[in-house]
């Protein structure tokens, strides 16, 4: 379930996270484009007006995208993954797709009143440069007024009978005891919240990659894009009100929400 690091750089690091996340959710696509929105994002739809303008971040075989269009909303899904744009395109023909890395989106600024990067695709990006550059861009092609969804995968998430937990921090630990023999050979520790996981929704699908991320760690991205005054870590529960109740410290749940508004006057 985790990975190993070897003596790498993190240039090369993140090109081989890409590589693997290409192949995992190309082998995923049978799920994706058939699968229902959920209820939380049903919900999040229903309560915009009609002529709000979405942009589905790391849409995949355009899970969300699709749903959306047959509602009748006005949405666009982007992905890197080309194998999972061709599925999306197949199943939703009518669809708005746009093949783009989420760190340098091929959108114009101030495009979307809403920027919703779901389901833990934001989790995918392996460097802290990865996941400032796309902070940077999903702000960025929000509009005045506008707001920012992130989805994360939450490092203190316990698990049935905290062995997600459990797992998580003896994996820790060995990484310590092995990252001391890479810090003696001059080797720099990578980040010890980095996970591979077991592909769950269609069968042969490739392993997946996930950096997993807490409350802390989502504000300190916000700070370092110059924009924390606007953000708020909330629960599924917590971002559906207005304003939507901050959660601090070691949130408990399975995921957490990264809430960005933008205020009206901002460019």
């Amino acid at each position: 379930m985790t990975t190993t690091h070897g003596d790498i750089t993190e240039i090369d690091y993140g090109a081989m996270i890409r590589s693997l996340n290409q192949a995992h959710y190309a082998g995923e696509t049978s799920f994706y484009d058939t699968a229902p929105l959920r209820t939380c994002e049903e919900a999040l739809y229903h309560g915009l007006g009609t002529r709000a303008r979405i942009l589905d971040v790391g849409c995949g075989a355009g899970r969300v995208t699709r749903a959306i269009t047959a509602l009748g909303g006005n949405v666009v899904g982007v992905d890197i993954n080309e194998a999972a744009l061709t599925a999306a395109r197949v199943a939703c023909p009518h669809g708005t797709f746009v093949r783009g890395s989420m760190s340098a989106l091929p959108l114009p600024t101030a495009s979307f009143d809403q920027v919703w990067c779901l389901r833990f695709s934001f989790n995918a990006l392996a460097t802290e440069a990865e996941r400032l550059e796309a902070l940077h861009e999903l702000w960025r092609v929000c509009a005045p007024g506008g707001r920012v969804l992130v989805e994360t995968f939450n490092w203190h998430y316990a698990g049935r009978f905290g062995l997600v937990r459990i797992a998580n921090i003896l994996d820790m630990a060995a990484r310590a005891v092995r990252w001391q023999g890479q810090r003696r050979a001059g080797s720099k520790p990578l980040p010890a919240r980095d996970i591979i996981y077991l592909a769950n929704k269609a069968s042969g699908a490739a392993p997946g990659y996930a950096h997993l991320t807490t409350v802390t760690e989502l504000y300190l991205l916000a700070s370092a894009c110059d924009i924390r005054q606007h953000a708020n870590v909330t629960s599924e529960v917590g971002v559906m009100s207005t304003p939507s109740p901050p959660i601090r410290g070691r949130h408990r749940r399975y995921s957490m929400w990264l809430v960005l508004r933008k205020p009206p006057e901002q460019p």
